[in-house]
């Protein structure tokens, strides 16, 4: 039997397909995006991660943790929220590293990552690609589910669904690497995707990483009665589609 996480990958394989692959990323791995492409994408990838962190905030205001200390020291801290607590810490100070790894790399290989703005530094909206627009609106939208029923699934849900979509495109581009002896020093922009962000975004501790919060996830659902986990699967389901959409509209349309 499927777990709730694995239950949404499953729901829409093609769906998760075009949010996973695309013409940008084969021509990311294969070294053929110019710096330009690439540095405007990574601009609107790093404003991404500005509402991303309004949504972990939004996140963290819907989890209910426990009133009471256990009597038994081994389940402190072991209910679901307590450890959606602890990832989305230890995902924040991930984010930290993020931020400061995009911009050490970009300003080593000569990309900019500076968007058009205004005379308030604020980037317009007609200046960010439209995946960049709809987790805008998704990040900004999160709200609480059922107050009794884990409140927090559609926000969790989120950050597993970009996370999982994120992880899988980029393993899917390193898949996509030319095998030749190619220096990626040659490539267009310099070997920032082949030496720099493909290792970064496909690391085995990005990769736990993901995993453990799509075991948090399983682990709060699989103790519900049945017709619970139905329902929550359903209202899994809104969130997972939004999420592929976006995800789908994040690669911008670039030839084969």
């Amino acid at each position: 039997m499927s777990s709730f996480t694995q239950a949404l990958v499953a729901s829409d394989p093609a769906g998760f397909q075009r949010a996973t692959q695309s013409p940008f990323l084969r021509r990311a791995a294969q070294g053929t995006l110019s710096k330009e492409v690439l540095g405007r994408w990574l601009a609107n990838d790093r404003l991404y991660v500005h509402g991303y962190l309004r949504a972990a905030g939004r996140l963290l205001s819907f989890l209910r943790l426990p009133q009471v200390v256990p009597t038994a020291l081994a389940e402190l801290h072991a209910d679901p929220a307590s450890k959606l607590l602890a990832w989305t810490i230890d995902d924040l100070t991930n984010i930290q590293h993020e931020m400061r790894f995009f911009v050490e790399t970009a300003t080593r290989y000569g990309i900019d990552l500076n968007l058009p703005a205004d005379e308030h530094g604020q980037v317009p909206v007609s200046e960010k690609i439209p995946g960049l627009r709809q987790f805008e609106a998704l990040f900004d939208g999160l709200q609480p589910g059922d107050e009794g029923l884990l409140p927090w699934l559609e926000g969790a849900v989120v950050f597993y669904g970009t996370e999982k979509c994120y992880l899988e495109a980029w393993m899917w581009a390193k898949s996509q690497v030319d095998d030749t002896d190619k220096d990626p020093a040659d490539d267009k922009d310099g070997g920032a995707v082949r030496r720099e962000f493909i290792a970064n975004w496909t690391s085995p501790e990005f990769v736990a990483f993901v995993k453990q919060l799509a075991d948090i996830i399983d682990a709060a659902v699989q103790t519900q009665e049945d017709d619970a986990k139905e329902a929550l699967l359903q209202r899994g389901l809104v969130k997972w589609r939004e999420i592929l959409a976006a995800e789908e509209a994040f690669w911008p349309l670039i030839n084969a």
